[in-house]
């Protein structure tokens, strides 16, 4: 085998396991804000605002990592439960967005109930893997985030991981 056979089929494992770990830590928080009565692409959203307030769609967009139509659709349901306040502007990629009250308290309580007591596999998971690991793994994947997705988007996983656990 070549560098380039291994290098593939490495890059490819890794896309192969992140995907996967993705599939299932989504789905066991699905079943979470579903007894919340949302849908995971919209507590993704609320997720980003409890974090940031006030931002633009497109930044919504960027930090979901979807596209602005799904965005528009879950605002348009969430705004319509109480959820957000939606501003105008120019177009649909500049209308600011912001948690209502309500939105904000759906996002904590989510987070207060798994600091509690998560019943989250991902938190019992990571709690096994050795702080010198969490460290490496954090490292390697913070460097893959900002090459492949952009230093802002690691920049807010960084603070909201903060605001997580200094509150």
């Amino acid at each position: 085998m070549n560098k380039w056979n291994e290098q593939f089929a490495n890059s490819y494992s890794l896309f192969a396991l992140i995907r996967g770990l993705n599939f299932e830590i989504e789905k066991d928080i699905r079943r979470q804000v579903e007894k919340r009565k949302l849908t995971f692409p919209g507590f993704r959203i609320l997720w980003i605002l409890y974090f940031d307030s006030n931002l633009r769609m497109s930044d919504i967009t960027y930090l979901a990592q979807t596209n602005i139509s799904n965005i528009f659709r879950q605002l348009i349901k969430l705004k319509e439960s109480g959820l957000v306040v939606v501003n105008s502007g120019n177009d649909a990629r500049t209308k600011e967005v912001a948690l209502t009250e309500e939105g904000r308290k759906v996002v904590k309580d989510f987070i207060d109930d798994n600091v509690a007591n998560s019943d989250l596999q991902i938190v019992h998971l990571v709690d096994r893997i050795s702080k010198e690991d969490q460290s490496k793994l954090m490292e390697v994947l913070t460097l893959m985030s900002n090459e492949l997705v952009g230093e802002q988007f690691s920049e807010f996983v960084v603070k909201s991981s903060s605001d997580i656990k200094f509150n």
